[in-house]
């Protein structure tokens, strides 16, 4: 390569306080083939130059290197010309010479890089968030559906799962729960009974007291209900299958499907466990009568500490009868 053609196309700022010395290594870089302009004395409006026509270097001499990066990148995050110190690529006998004419090139390519890397990376994130969104959006239309379908096989109305999941919400919310596991039991609350979608018809809405045999039947809707929601791939799903899988444990270990107790029972399941006995005592059943809230708020009070958790049961009871039955 030849002196001349050392930066030939590169267009460079050359920036310091002493306007004579500006001006020598301009016509040095000049002569080495740069598009070189001399700018001496405020770094503000050295800044702002390089701001409007960025080139793709400044070259700073003197004192000036420290307060032009300030300006033109103040939090390090390559967002103008690069800003390099003369002294970082001139020495020796060369001076600014062809050597440093190469280091020069070297170090303004390589922030370019770092720029274009920046912004692909910027793009590619952009199109992950997209993804994801697109995902999100379909996981919530399949959970809409599969909670229709639970709701409808249970007890010929979805309304019953979306009961659940007000009041198991608003449970959560009275144990001071953070807001993002507030929602997430929200949401995942009406799945709880999605297994029943397996329990005959026969079973499921048979008028009176089930056998022995029936009822083990029944017990199997929590691990099926589990499988269907496993490796869901979200939280919210997570969160679906932990609750279909655990919500009638019980607080003294007698529950299934796991026979777990106290606090290894997970507290979304414990809540949920909670709001799905008051909602079916309230409402009639095909094999039983409606209670009246009274009654079963009476119950949910005297199950504490044997069926169900006892903190529950207290956040339960705070909410009195507005709390139960109003809109989350």
């Amino acid at each position: 390569m030849e002196d001349a053609d050392a930066l030939g196309g590169m267009t460079v700022l050359v920036a310091g306080d002493d306007l004579g010395a500006v001006q020598a290594v301009r016509a040095r870089l000049q002569a080495l083939g740069a598009d070189a302009t001399a700018l001496a004395g405020d770094a503000d409006a050295i800044a702002r130059a390089a701001v409007a026509d960025p080139p793709a270097a400044v070259l700073a001499l003197g004192g000036a290197e420290a307060a032009l990066r300030l300006r033109l990148d103040p939090f390090g995050l390559d967002a103008g010309p690069p800003v390099i110190g003369v002294e970082a690529i001139a020495g020796g006998e060369d001076g600014v010479g062809l050597l440093a004419a190469w280091r020069l090139r070297a170090l303004a390519e390589r922030s370019a890089l770092r720029v274009r890397q920046s912004e692909m990376e910027g793009v590619l994130a952009a199109q992950a968030v997209t993804r994801r969104r697109e995902l999100e959006a379909a996981r919530a239309d399949t959970l809409r559906r599969l909670i229709t379908a639970a709701g409808y096989r249970d007890d010929n109305t979805y309304e019953h799962t979306e009961r659940v999941g007000q009041l198991a919400a608003r449970l959560a919310r009275g144990l001071g729960m953070p807001d993002r596991e507030v929602s997430l039991i929200r949401q995942a609350a009406p799945l709880h009974d999605i297994g029943k979608i397996a329990i005959p018809d026969s079973i499921l809405l048979k008028p009176g007291k089930l056998t022995d045999e029936e009822f083990e039947v029944v017990k199997t809707h929590a691990v099926l209900g589990a499988r269907v929601l496993a490796r869901g791939g979200s939280d919210l799903l997570e969160t679906a299958e932990t609750i279909a899988r655990h919500h009638h444990e019980r607080w003294d270990g007698g529950g299934y499907p796991d026979g777990l107790a106290g606090e290894a029972i997970p507290i979304a399941a414990r809540l949920v466990h909670v709001a799905d006995v008051f909602d079916i005592l309230v409402h009639e059943r095909p094999y039983k009568e409606s209670w009246t809230v009274e009654a079963a708020a009476l119950e949910i009070a005297g199950g504490a500490g044997t069926q169900f958790d006892p903190e529950a049961v207290g956040a339960f009871t705070a909410l009195g009868p507005t709390g139960w039955s109003h809109p989350f």
